[in-house]
C-alpha cells in the first residue's frame, strides 16, 4: 500500500510555501524550477487537491494548502527533530 504522501514532496511543498514561489524555492534548494514544480504537482495529485494557487507573481496557499502546511511544519519538525 502506498503511503498518502512522500516526505520529500512534503518538504519541497514546505519550501515553496515558505519562499512564496517555485523559483525562489528552486534557488534555495539548488534545483531546477521544473523539478520542484513537478514534486509539488505530484504531492497535490497524491492528496487529491490543490495546495497552492497563483497570486500576482507568486503563489499563496489554498485552504487545503494551509492545512497541509500546518501538518508539514509538525511532521517535518518531528522528522528532523527541530
Amino acid at each position: 500500500m502506498k503511503p498518502p504522501f512522500n516526505y520529500k514532496h512534503l518538504y519541497y511543498f514546505w519550501v515553496v510555501a515558505k519562499e512564496g514561489g517555485i523559483s525562489r524555492a528552486a534557488d534555495k534548494l539548488d534545483m531546477a524550477v521544473q523539478t520542484v514544480s513537478a514534486q509539488v504537482r505530484e504531492l497535490e495529485r497524491d492528496l487529491g487537491y490543490a495546495l497552492l494557487k497563483p497570486a500576482g507573481r507568486g503563489l499563496v496557499l489554498t485552504d487545503a494548502g494551509l492545512a497541509a502546511m500546518q501538518q508539514a511544519d509538525s511532521k517535518l519538525c518531528k522528522l528532523l527533530m527541530l
